[in-house]
């Protein structure tokens, strides 16, 4: 879980200072499983907001994120 924090909040920060710094894929496709372990209705949304869609042919990372309830697509300039 706590990987899974980190990677997720590093990209927030990176975000919102308007920096670009994708998850290595392999690292977001191995934090997605867990995620999917360990984030449960339970979690949700005190911890988590409510999941995302994303297209299928997404990228891990923007699968994970989307499952823990981030835009993958947020910027802070819109």
């Amino acid at each position: 879980m706590g990987a899974i924090e980190i990677a997720v909040h590093g990209w927030d920060v990176a975000m919102a200072c308007g920096e670009r710094h994708p998850l290595p894929p392999l690292l977001a496709e191995e934090l997605l499983d867990l995620a999917r372990l360990f984030v449960t209705a339970q979690e949700r949304p005190a911890r988590f907001a409510l999941p995302l869609a994303v297209p299928p042919h997404a990228p891990a990372q923007d699968h994970l994120l989307a499952y823990l309830g981030r835009d993958p697509t947020w910027t802070p300039f819109h």
